[in-house]
């Protein structure tokens, strides 16, 4: 009696310590992974996992996966309403399955291509706003082992879970352009600070590029401002596939865009320019081409009185040379 207190105690610190963690920060993958950790803890499963709902597929697919044979798992995608897990991402109600091998909604392909043998499963959905957005698990080879308790304790961390991808996609929305869906001004600004920061504390070479799409009250004017639209969702859509993940890509106002690139060579930043000028100078956007100027300021790291408001200003500058020298060109400034 005394040792099933204290795993109920154990449950509640972990559900309190969950509540925290969700309040302090938006790294959604930091909170799903320790919700799977916790689950693992929690219920001593042998196996645990998160599985998310893609709604462009109606597949679930494998966020998180911890325990026996998770690396073999990562890339299984399973069809809504297929298996115990689907099955319950498709009804919203939870299960306990005893012996799932027996059960007639049991899907084999996991276990077929992990070695896994399963045995008991404990599924919950995780549901935001009347919308499923996928399942948490814990599994074990063991037969008997998750009771009522156990689905309880595993809801409400599924709510928790449920509250961090909303609150991270709230924030999300309110940094991102409606448009493009890219960064907006007001969060660019306030990273080109962070980074300009970071870049002088470090020595470590940061630019920033800002690009224009060239003649675009034209293209507005000739072809309406729902193609225009068009142009710029193709354009950010084009940044984005052509720049790092470290790199911060977003819509400075109207038909311009800002990039923020840091630790590489001013060379480098150079070249990155280029392929973006010219892969979008090669797409075709419902028939339309257009081109882009882009000015690029570089700050190469030594310790100098560079600020974050002069390396934009080199950037505003290096883009008005670009425009007037001809457009669909790059170029480049550096502070003295």
């Amino acid at each position: 009696m005394l040792d099933e207190n204290n795993r109920r105690l154990r449950q509640l610190d972990t559900l309190i310590e969950m509540t925290r963690l969700i309040n302090s920060t938006l790294d959604t993958h930091l909170v799903r992974e320790k919700s799977i950790a916790a689950i693992m803890q929690l219920m001593d499963s042998e196996a645990a996992s998160m599985l998310l709902l893609d709604a462009g597929t109606n597949e679930l697919y494998f966020e998180v996966a911890l325990g026996e044979k998770h690396n073999e798992i990562q890339s299984i995608r399973i069809e809504a309403g297929k298996g115990i897990a689907g099955h319950v991402a498709r009804t919203g109600i939870p299960l306990i399955v005893k012996d799932a091998q027996k059960d007639d909604r049991f899907y084999p392909g996991v276990d077929e291509t992990s070695g896994f043998k399963t045995r008991d499963i404990l599924c919950v959905p995780i549901i935001s706003k009347e919308q499923t957005l996928g399942v948490l698990q814990a599994i074990n080879r063991r037969e008997g082992e998750f009771g009522e308790e156990d689905e309880i304790i595993l809801h409400a961390l599924a709510n928790q879970v449920a509250v961090a991808i909303e609150n991270a996609a709230l924030y999300r929305d309110s940094i991102s352009d409606g448009l493009t869906g890219i960064y907006q001004r007001r969060y660019l600004d306030l990273r080109l600070k962070e980074e300009m920061h970071t870049a002088k504390r470090y020595q470590h070479p940061l630019s920033i590029m800002m690009l224009d799409v060239d003649h675009f009250k034209q293209v507005n004017d000739r072809y309406g401002h729902t193609s225009g639209d068009e142009v710029l969702k193709k354009v950010a859509a084009v940044m984005k596939q052509g720049t790092r993940m470290s790199d911060v890509v977003g819509r400075y106002g109207g038909e311009e865009f800002m990039i923020i690139v840091p630790f590489i060579a001013q060379r480098d930043v150079e070249s990155l320019a280029e392929r973006i000028r010219r892969a979008i100078a090669a797409s075709d956007i419902n028939g339309i081409k257009v081109t882009i100027s882009i000015g690029v300021a570089h700050f190469d790291g030594r310790p100098g009185k560079v600020e974050y408001d002069r390396l934009l200003e080199l950037a505003d500058n290096a883009l008005y040379e670009a425009k007037t020298s001809g457009r669909n060109k790059v170029a480049v400034r550096l502070p003295r």
